[in-house]
């Protein structure tokens, strides 16, 4: 008799949280059997948890091994993975081996009850066994002996890379603990899906929610289930490429139905290709041979089962290369502004190249934008459209290296976002010509965006000609120990200042964190923000050059430690007695201007003045300050030449030295809806870079 493989499927909802499952047989699933959890929670991080947890309790030694197979992007920071908590207390010390949607595995552990969590990437690195402290891993291994726990990445099952050891030293668990399987959406009130397999070393039999979830989560387990896999794509042309998938487990059918669905990003429906019938395991292809030049593509593979059931693989992307291929006519006109986008420190995009994929955006929405920045891959974003892009209170975060944004290929108005922000969680990117407007989004307390933040530890990014207003933290910020990050030509204004911070009045510019070397910040415009404008905090290396500085308390904030070249700077309508430059700090300062009638030093007794610049990118050259104010009115923000109502006010009001602190979006007319015009864009095969900067012309005179 063939057992109906339906009959081992438990499932645990929001009725019945913390309820008992039967256990696993002989502490392991079968090849066969998949584990489906559901769970919400803002995060498994800080000092306390929330999450959806399905486990055992168990005492002494383990040795699990699990195999991720998908895990739902909810949002880039969503995890699942192998955990051991002391506890079920949402603050309990934990160590988790986590896998994040991009397939990156890392190490992450809270060494106190109530501790801030540290990680292989974030504040632990030194216990890292790997470079930058992650590895691309599907396969995931937790071990402990004694007071030793051993953190195992592998893309096969055999071949195995120890991540991170720690001993008591770091994190001191007692013998009886709870082992299991966590997930967490990172997104509050919203579920992540996440499937397992190859489950060895445990037999969890309890799941409830751990921490606030506001949404309850579930699990399931399906026995002798059809099992597909989504292969790298081989043979890729320009318009053409073989997809290959592989049928590991066919469930009990006698036969299978195997084909590929496949879509250009970030286009939502999919098509089909044609299938091909098997009767065992194995491996099965299609050719594509209607392709276009410089796209990326979504595959994932499909089996339809002889017996109705069916399964399909995860996701994988690829790109297509142009047809001419090479680099090539990169040159083209240089910035109308004096400061081009690669005049600072930052090199920006040497990764791209004629046969870098494009990603056309043809509708304002946030998922279409989304599934831009989310690539695992050199691209290209260009806009076919115009418009307000509403993102209902979310952090774009990019997690994935080498993206350039290209606003200025939008048609008139351009693009602005609006009730969210973006994240530069990764390196060498650009972002030009957009506006990011987050503002308090309705809330009144507890929602505290920048608009354009780089996360910590990042390097080689340029944020140039953008729009900056409304944040509720900070408008445009640098992050903790990063380098070579440009902040040019931007307009950064109208911080909100009394509105949903749990800190109170806020309001501020940008803060430059700790440790960051090499920042440039020239030609900006900073603008009704009260304070950081900039705050150079400790350790920080930066040049601060022909920038604005208009209706502040504070202006330039160095801590100890700090070095900058401060040159041709201006600043004016100061509504306190604090030096323009104050605070700790080593700088070499020329040509600065207070353009004002106030009783306002240049530089505080705290400034040790250096006779010679610290540092200072090679080929910039300043303006005199005489010259600054026009210029920059003339420059700054994300299309100088084609400037909405919003932009146009503020810049007007600072040239006629007006305007004033906002507490809400609502005080300056509320959220703007632009109109959504279209126009098809005719991307070249080659000059990639010299056709982006004559579209950048076309917008900024």
């Amino acid at each position: 008799m063939t057992p109906n493989r339906r009959t081992f499927m438990r499932a645990v909802g929001a009725g019945s949280i913390g309820a008992a499952l039967l256990p696993l047989t002989s502490g392991t699933a079968a090849a066969a059997t998949i584990i489906t959890i559901r769970g919400a929670g803002a995060d498994i991080w800080s000092t306390e948890d929330a999450f959806h947890y399905f486990y055992e309790s168990r005492s002494g030694d383990f040795d699990v091994v699990v195999r991720n197979t998908a895990l739902e992007r909810t949002e880039a920071n969503a995890k699942t993975g192998i955990m051991v908590r002391e506890s079920l207390e949402p603050d309990a010390k934990n160590v988790m081996l986590r896998r994040l949607p991009s397939g990156e595995a890392s190490l992450q552990w809270r060494p106190e009850a109530g501790a801030d969590t540290l990680s292989t990437t974030s504040g632990g690195e030194d216990e890292s066994e790997v470079s930058d402290g992650s590895i691309e891993a599907d396969w995931l291994r937790l071990t402990r002996s004694g007071d030793t726990i051993e953190a195992y990445g592998s893309t096969d099952g055999s071949d195995w890379t120890r991540i991170a050891q720690l001993t008591a030293d770091n994190v001191e668990l007692g013998s009886d603990t709870y082992v299991g399987l966590p997930v967490t959406s990172h997104v509050e009130g919203t579920l992540c899906t996440a499937e397992l397999r190859d489950l060895s070393g445990l037999s969890p039999d309890t799941n409830r929610d751990i921490g606030d979830v506001q949404v309850a989560g579930s699990v399931s387990v399906e026995e002798g289930v059809p099992f597909v896999s989504t292969e790298s794509a081989t043979n890729v042309e320009a318009t053409s490429a073989t997809l290959n998938g592989d049928l590991t487990d066919i469930g009990g059918a006698e036969s299978a139905e195997c084909y590929f669905e496949y879509r250009k990003v970030p286009t939502e429906s999919w098509q089909a290709t044609s299938s091909t019938t098997l009767s065992s395991t194995g491996t099965f292809s299609a050719e594509l041979d209607d392709l276009t030049s410089r796209r990326y593509y979504e595959v994932r593979a499909v089996a339809e089962m002889s017996d109705g059931d069916s399964t399909t693989g995860s996701t994988v992307a690829f790109g297509t290369p142009s047809r001419a291929n090479g680099r090539g006519g990169e040159n083209g006109p240089r910035s109308a502004s004096q400061f081009d986008l690669g005049d600072g420190f930052a090199d920006p995009a040497p990764w791209l190249d004629n046969d870098t994929p494009v990603i056309k955006i043809t509708e304002p929405t946030t998922r279409q934008l989304e599934a831009a920045l989310n690539v695992d891959g050199e691209r290209l974003v260009v806009f076919e459209t115009s418009g307000s892009i509403d993102l209902e209170e979310q952090q774009l975060t990019v997690t994935n290296d080498k993206l350039y944004i290209a606003g200025q290929t939008a048609p008139s108005p351009g693009i602005t976002l609006v009730r969210g922000s973006i994240w530069l969680d990764s390196n060498d990117n650009v972002i030009q010509h957009i506006r990011v407007r987050p503002g308090d989004a309705g809330n009144e307390s507890d929602w505290e965006p920048d608009c354009i933040f780089t996360e910590d530890g990042t390097e080689n990014n340029v944020i140039d000609h953008c729009t900056a207003t409304w944040g509720v933290d900070e408008n445009i910020s640098v992050g903790y120990d990063t380098s070579d990050t440009t902040v040019s030509n931007c307009l950064i204004a109208e911080a909100l200042q009394d509105s949903s911070h749990s800190k109170g009045s806020h309001g501020y510019g940008s803060l430059i964190g700790n440790n960051a070397e090499n920042v440039t910040l020239a030609g900006n415009v900073w603008a009704h923000t009260l304070d950081r404008n900039p705050r150079l905090k400790e350790g920080t290396r930066s040049v601060v050059v022909n920038n604005v500085v208009h209706h502040y308390k504070d202006g330039v904030w160095m801590d100890p430690d700090t070095q900058a070249s401060i040159e041709g700077n201006v600043f004016e309508w100061p509504i306190s007695d604090q030096p323009n430059v104050f605070g700790d700090g080593e700088a070499y300062l020329d040509d600065n201007v207070l353009n004002w009638d106030a009783d306002v030093s240049m530089v505080g007794e705290g400034i040790t003045e250096l006779d010679s610049r610290p540092l200072w990118p090679d080929g910039l050259e300043a303006l005199p300050a005489d010259e600054v104010r026009e210029h920059n009115f003339r420059n700054v923000g994300a299309r100088p030449a084609d400037r909405t109502p919003t932009d146009e006010r503020i810049v007007e009001a600072v040239r006629n030295g007006d305007g004033s602190y906002i507490d809400s979006q609502e005080e300056v007319g509320g959220y703007p809806e632009l109109p959504v015009n279209t126009r098809t864009l005719d991307i070249p095969q080659s000059g990639t870079g010299a056709w982006l900067r004559d579209r950048s012309r076309e917008v900024e005179e």
